[in-house]
This record gives C-alpha cells, structure tokens and sequence, in this order.
C-alpha cells in the first residue's frame, strides 16, 4: 500500500512528429509540411486540393491545377503545351499525387508514447496528460492518473488529493 506520495509535476511534450519527420525525409517538403514529392520534383497545388508532384525542379505550376511546365517556360493551357522563347512548344507534363509521408515516416521511427494530439511524444514508460496550456504534458511513469489541475500526476491505482498535493492510495 502507497499511501500519500508526492504527486509529480508534467514536463511538456515534445513536438517530434514534424521534427523527426522533417529531419529524416528526403525529397521535397510541400508548403503543407504533410506532403513531399521525390527529390529534383516540383509541389504544386491540385485541383482537388492538397498537392501534386510535378516531375522537374523549379517547374511552373499551371493554373488548371493538373499541369506543371519546366522553369522559365509558360503554360499555353489552350495546346496543352509549354512556350519558351528558347525551347519553343514542349508538351506539359501531367502532376502526380504528393505523399503524406510526414506522419507514416515519424510513427515508423518515433519511440515512445505518442499522444492523442498524434503530434506529441513522451519517453517509453511514462503517460500523456493535457495541460492547462493545451498541448500534453509527459508524466513520468506508465499508465499514470492524470490530475484534474492539468500540472500534476499520480502512480496508476492512486487518486489525486490537490489539496496536499499528494496521491492517496
């Protein structure tokens, strides 16, 4: 039997998805910062929304939303084709869906406990609780009670006493 033990106080969760996801991706990261397209690509916006890969660096967005052209080239929407002073006419090329890898690649390779946000991380055996702020907190030790001033945590089968600030068994 526990007793009264301190209640422990919650360090803020760390915001690793989008960190980890960015520092391990390779390629190009959209202006969503949930898309990518493969490395030398272009993102451009689709029609349906989200983005599309456009297979060149640099290329020119089309304003149909399904079209890209190489860099210094405009988009004749009426030829379906690509005008360039230098080049000529050259056909358009057509944009493939962006990945949403952010999140497939940070939840393969995030250790720890992910939060409901699914954006916050806490270290393997401890348990995410709100904050008063918003956010989580990580409450360092498993399958923790999280106490209702959002600040304090307690050992699992105990009950949260904010009056002593203990945890009563």
């Amino acid at each position: 039997v526990l007793g009264s033990v301190p209640m422990s106080r919650k360090t803020k969760a760390t915001d690793v998805m989008k960190k980890e996801a960015e520092s391990k991706l390779e390629g190009v990261l959209c202006p969503d910062k949930e898309s990518t397209c493969p490395d030398g690509s272009t993102c451009c916006s689709l029609k349906a929304g989200g983005f599309g890969c456009c297979p060149m660096p640099k290329a020119v967005c089309c304003s149909d939303h399904e079209h890209c052209c190489p860099t210094n080239t405009k988009c004749n929407l009426a030829t379906l084709k690509c005008d360039s002073s230098v080049l000529g006419s050259v056909p358009m090329s057509r944009k493939t869906k962006a990945t949403d890898v952010m999140k497939k690649e940070a939840e393969s390779k995030l250790e720890g406990v992910l939060c409901p946000d699914k954006e916050s991380t806490c270290p393997d055996g401890s348990t995410c609780c709100s904050l008063k702020a918003g956010g989580f907190g990580c409450c360092p030790m498993p399958k923790a009670v999280c106490c209702s001033d959002h600040e304090h945590c307690c050992p699992t089968n105990t009950k949260c006493n904010l009056a002593t600030l203990k945890c009563d068994s």
